[in-house]
C-alpha cells in the first residue's frame, strides 16, 4: 500500500512509531542497554509504506574491503505517488564498518552481511524509521508499554479486515 505525501513529515509520521515485538535490548559495550530493531520488520515498513522492493523502493550496496574492515554504503532510493506517475527521490550513501575477523581469529563470513544492515537501518533513519528508539523513548517502559498496547489494537484491527480472527 503507497500512500500519497502531503506533508513533509508524513512518511516520518508513518515510519517512526516501532512495533516493541521487532525489538530487543541488548547490552552494549560499558554495560549501556541499547535497543535492536530487526531488519526484516524495518524492510516490511518500508513495502508497506511504498510498495515492494524493486517497485516502490530499492537500495543499492557498494562494499569496499581492507585487510581487517568491510565498509558498507548504502543508498536508499523511493518513490512517491504524483498525480500522473510517481516520482523517484535518492539518498546516500548511508556507511557502516564491520571487522573481518572475528575476536578468535577466524573469519566472520556474517560480515558484510552485518556491515550492510547496518548502514540501511542508519539509512532508513533518515526517512524517520524506528525514531522513537533513536530518540530514546525506548528507554522508557511506560512508552514501551504504550506501544504494546496500541499496536495490539492495530494488529487486532488488520486481522478482522483480512477476515481473520484468533
Amino acid at each position: 500500500m503507497t500512500t500519497t505525501i502531503k506533508t513533509n513529515m508524513d512518511i516520518w509520521k508513518k515510519l517512526g512509531r516501532t512495533n516493541p515485538r521487532y525489538t530487543k535490548p541488548f547490552q552494549k559495550f560499558g554495560g549501556k542497554t541499547l535497543t535492536t530493531i530487526d531488519p526484516m520488520y524495518q524492510l516490511m515498513m518500508m513495502t508497506d509504506m511504498f510498495g515492494p522492493v524493486g517497485q516502490g523502493w530499492s537500495y543499492h550496496v557498494n562494499y569496499t574491503y581492507t585487510d581487517k574492515c568491510v565498509f558498507a554504503e548504502v543508498s536508499i532510493k523511493y518513490s512517491v505517488p504524483t498525480k500522473l506517475d510517481k516520482k523517484w527521490y535518492e539518498y546516500g550513501p548511508v556507511s557502516s564498518v564491520q571487522a573481518l575477523y572475528k575476536k578468535n581469529g577466524g573469519l566472520d563470513d556474517e560480515a558484510p552481511k552485518k556491515a550492510m544492515t547496518d548502514a540501511m537501518t542508519k539509512a532508513f533513519s533518515h526517512l524517520g524509521m524506528s525514531a522513537d528508539v533513536f530518540l530514546g523513548l525506548f528507554d522508557s517502559s511506560k512508552y514501551i508499554e504504550k506501544q504494546k498496547e496500541y499496536f495490539a489494537v492495530i494488529d487486532a484491527e488488520r486481522r478482522v479486515s483480512n477476515g481473520k480472527s484468533e
